[in-house]
């Protein structure tokens, strides 16, 4: 766990967000290497009666939905952390890469299948962000972890009185929550169909 945790703590997430915002693009086709991000909507209220601050029948439910749909559509690897589906397409692209398609059609899919098996209407959103190779693809994925630890952890932090008002680096708040489990924070990786280990997945490209 210190691996993992200390490659997540090497990234930074200020300039990874301002890079991969700027390659999100508008209604066209796009080409593998390719991520779709799908984002719950408004999870945090309509999840609210559940045990927090993230929930691992959430994540089971998130896991088997996006898994399937991953399967069904071709994508290479599905990571789930978090209340968002990544979806990234290596290879080859649905829907001949029509944007508009891709996210209008995956959220729907998602959507339904989430909500049928929490029991409760639930919706998602989807963005479309070209990647260039099979490092940058590694390099997306250790930027969505870190987003997930850091939101996890400090919503731990915040859980068990260990924060005031402001908010301290991320190695203090790891450091302050001592032997947590945080592997919740980071999620789950499938890629081909088969479960990874994170820092195994980043290790074999070069950045765990």
């Amino acid at each position: 766990m210190d691996k993992i945790i200390s490659a997540l703590l090497s990234a930074e997430p200020s300039k990874l967000e301002v890079d991969y915002r700027s390659r999100e693009l508008p209604r066209d086709y796009i080409e593998p290497p390719f991520a779709l991000r799908l984002d719950g909507v408004s999870f945090g209220k309509r999840l609210s009666d559940l045990p927090g601050p993230r929930n691992w029948g959430v994540h089971r439910a998130l896991v088997v939905a996006a898994s399937d749909l991953g399967k069904t559509l071709g994508a290479d690897i599905v990571y789930v952390v978090s209340d968002e589906v990544n979806m990234v397409f290596e290879r080859l692209a649905p829907y001949r890469g029509r944007v508009l398609k891709l996210i209008s059609v995956l959220p729907s899919l998602l959507s339904s299948r989430v909500s049928l098996s929490l029991g409760r209407p639930l919706a998602f959103d989807a963005r479309a962000i070209r990647l260039y190779d099979e490092k940058d693809v590694a390099r997306y994925i250790l930027y969505r972890a870190r987003v997930g630890l850091n939101n996890y952890a400090i919503s731990m932090a915040r859980a068990k009185g260990l924060l005031s008002e402001a908010t301290p680096h991320i190695e203090y708040v790891v450091g302050a929550l001592g032997g947590v489990d945080l592997s919740l924070g980071w999620g789950t990786l499938i890629v081909r169909g088969r479960r990874v280990n994170l820092c195994e997945f980043l290790s074999s490209r070069g950045l765990c």
